[in-house]
């Protein structure tokens, strides 16, 4: 029996409804609060596809306290979310997030659950991540650190999770935005890529001035930035998002490098860093690479892995 609560937060996907809830049967947890945003008005194939995807998470064959929260009315997928942490963290201290199109291996809860407990009270952690993008740790260590959590599959503590202001109201007060980014984000003194920073900059500009956004993570990453947490990432892939498709609100592209990602078996004794400080190594080569600068690939960007991976290896 797993004792770590877990909530999984569902929608009109029922087909990786499915293979989510198949990997949460493997682990047979005892507390399992479930999610279920409503059907979207005036799309007609969203009620029976929401009606297909709650009846999946119905069929429960082992002794678990089941908790559910279904919208009556669509809250889309920033308030929906949100809406889930509330509820979810006012009745646990702490937790393992879902969404319907990640899927997670068994590695992932065992260690997700021993990261919850290790850090409890160590609040330069925010979160723990389940994916890596791809990340080769290479130091025996079992886990590194960085400065942005990931949203596919990940774990967190209620106190953490409820500080976290989903409007930016702090963002819309910065005077000089580039700098303060610069400040945060930059990576050493000399670090001068603009366009990192901008990227940013757009995306809080675009949280504080919309009248309706479809994230939440954005003010994750914010929060963590502006307060020097930290987000533990596993020193293997732990979580294969399955939802790069059509059907998908941010995930649309199919030939993303992080689509499909396959996971792999953690060491059962875990090792941990000696140290607790960014990796700048998997900031550098795995998060702007999956999130920015994929699609295009300037030279700047290849000779600043080769030297983030040089300055690597003379550290071990």
């Amino acid at each position: 029996m797993f004792d770590t609560p877990i909530l999984l937060i569902i929608f009109n996907r029922p087909n990786t409804t499915i293979q989510v809830f198949e990997a949460i049967r493997k682990i047979r947890p005892y507390n399992l609060y479930i999610a279920s945003d409503a059907p979207r008005k005036g799309i007609k194939e969203d009620e029976q596809k929401c009606s297909i995807s709650r009846s999946i998470t119905e069929n429960i064959d082992w002794p678990c306290k089941v908790m559910r929260l279904y919208q009556k009315e669509n809250l889309g997928c920033s308030l929906g979310p949100i809406a889930a942490f509330d509820w979810f963290f006012s009745k646990v201290t702490e937790g393992i997030i879902l969404e319907d199109d990640c899927v997670p291996n068994l590695d992932f809860f065992t260690f997700t659950a021993a990261m919850l407990e290790r850090y409890r009270h160590n609040y330069r952690i925010i979160s723990i991540n389940g994916s890596n993008l791809g990340y080769k740790l290479v130091n025996g260590d079992s886990y590194t650190y960085s400065r942005f959590m990931n949203m596919w599959g990940w774990a967190t503590w209620a106190d953490r999770a409820q500080a976290i202001d989903y409007s930016l109201a702090e963002w819309a007060r910065v005077k000089h935005p580039l700098w303060f980014l610069y400040r945060r984000l930059s990576q050493r003194f000399f670090d001068l890529d603009i366009n990192w920073f901008k990227y940013w900059q757009h995306k809080f500009d675009l949280t504080v001035n919309k009248e309706f956004i479809t994230w939440w993570d954005w003010q994750w990453v914010y929060h963590q930035l502006t307060r020097g947490q930290l987000s533990i990432v596993p020193a293997v892939n732990l979580i294969t998002n399955v939802g790069f498709d059509s059907n998908g609100t941010h995930t649309h592209e199919v030939e993303n490098p992080a689509a499909n990602m396959p996971t792999k078996v953690m060491h059962s004794e875990l090792i941990y860093p000696v140290t607790i400080e960014p990796d700048f190594v998997y900031e550098e080569v795995y998060i702007k690479w999956v999130w920015c600068y994929h699609k295009r690939l300037p030279i700047l960007f290849y000779l600043k892995q080769l030297i983030s991976l040089l300055v690597n290896k003379i550290k071990i």
